[in-house]
């Protein structure tokens, strides 16, 4: 389940993980699954001729740039998919939350994950007062992917003025403190109960290590238990199937910075060759048949 008119490179290497499993697969755009409920009916349609006949739903995307009322028709709707007894992975409430960048870090601080100094506010005096306090900040959108759109900020002037911004634009004011860093972060990649594999993120020519920009994937030989057990817990918090789990290592220890509930994972491959596409279809088709 993908919004692309064409599947992408990772629902692509899904598709064929499954079918190399023996399962028959359907690519599906969220509009083209429609609810039909009310008198003896419970009913959820592909492309408004039959009804549902899935063993499970692979849930990658519900859409970005669309309306609220979509937005909300959409989540429904896959809920519907989960109260009929379908698996959906990841689930939508779980996928929803690992979205929303303040209430998913909220939720892995108040459980005893580590987690960057975070304030969240509209108006831009107070985004000013933090980045004064804090010296080097982080302003990115609550909602997003792949580094774009966040900005790191020495001078709180400039601060002040971005917040000023977002306020204007009715957006709400997300400032971290930036976390110090050796030129690098960890994706560690979850499924199940299990980190299937991880690797480094290294910087290149920018602050940021995302690998869509441009940072290089580096093998990581060896992790210890604690990484590992930081990266599981945070996919069970959020009620996650499967995750990367974003990491950095500091001086006081290792800080989840961000939880992705749709990964991709070229540059895992790229870097450690292998493909989660496999371990995920393995353990959806499991869940399937309890």
């Amino acid at each position: 389940m993908h919004t692309r008119p064409t599947p992408p490179w990772s629902a692509r290497q899904l598709i064929l993980a499954f079918e190399s499993l023996g399962a028959s697969t359907t690519y599906l755009r969220p509009e083209e699954i429609s609810s039909v409920f009310g008198g003896n009916e419970f009913d959820v349609l592909v492309r408004g001729t039959y009804q549902l006949d899935f063993d499970a739903f692979m849930l990658r995307d519900i859409g970005f740039s669309i309306t609220i009322e979509q937005f909300l028709r959409r989540i429904t709707v896959f809920k519907h998919i989960e109260m009929m007894g379908i698996p959906v992975v990841n689930p939508v409430e779980g996928l929803i939350l690992a979205r929303n960048k303040y209430l998913s870090l909220l939720m892995l601080s108040r459980n005893g994950i580590p987690v960057p100094k975070t304030a969240v506010v509209e108006d831009p005096y107070v985004a000013y007062r933090f980045a004064q306090s804090w010296g080097s900040v982080v302003i990115k959108p609550i909602v997003g992917s792949m580094g774009f759109g966040a900005l790191k900020l020495e001078d709180p002037d400039v601060a002040f003025v971005v917040a000023r911004t977002l306020a204007q634009l009715g957006q709400p004011i997300y400032v971290q403190q930036y976390v110090e860093k050796p030129n690098r972060d960890i994706r560690v990649f979850v499924v199940g109960s299990q980190v299937i594999a991880a690797y480094y993120r290294v910087q290149q020519g920018s602050w940021k290590t995302n690998i869509a920009q441009g940072a290089r994937a580096v093998p990581m030989n060896r992790m210890d238990s604690e990484l590992s057990e930081i990266a599981i817990k945070s996919c069970k918090i959020l009620g996650l199937h499967y995750a990367g789990v974003d990491i950095a290592e500091t001086k006081d220890g290792y800080v989840v910075l961000e939880v992705n509930a749709s990964p991709g994972w070229k540059g895992l491959t790229i870097a450690t060759g292998i493909n989660p596409a496999v371990h995920i279809a393995k353990y959806v088709m499991e869940l399937a048949r309890r």
